[in-house]
């Protein structure tokens, strides 16, 4: 997956939010592709971790668990091909990065 392929999948399950965070994680990851082109393959788990640990600071419950409404869910595995959701709570994965279906 391409840094911008990771970008629009953390972008799509921010429903558009936060941009400006995105595009500053995506500079930073951009050096580190850089210097290990192989872990290309991990951007997109790398980036959504980058960007929920950024939107923490404001939203500390974001992407929130819709099943428990008391916590947010987190990026697995830490180092992963096809990261996912999953509910802190249940360790039950919810969606993948990208994926992540927001109510209105």
């Amino acid at each position: 997956m391409t840094l911008a392929d990771a970008r629009e999948a953390v972008l799509r399950d921010l429903g558009g939010r936060h941009e400006d965070l995105v595009d500053a994680a995506v500079e930073q990851r951009r050096w580190w592709v850089q210097q290990w082109p192989d872990g290309e393959q991990f951007l997109v788990c790398l980036l959504a971790q980058d960007v929920q640990e950024a939107v923490h600071a404001t939203d500390p419950t974001w992407p929130l668990c819709e099943e428990h409404q008391d916590h947010p869910l987190f990026v697995e595995p830490d180092l992963g091909t096809d990261p996912f959701w999953v509910c802190a709570r249940s360790g039950l994965p919810v969606a993948a990065v990208g994926t992540l279906v927001r109510q209105p």
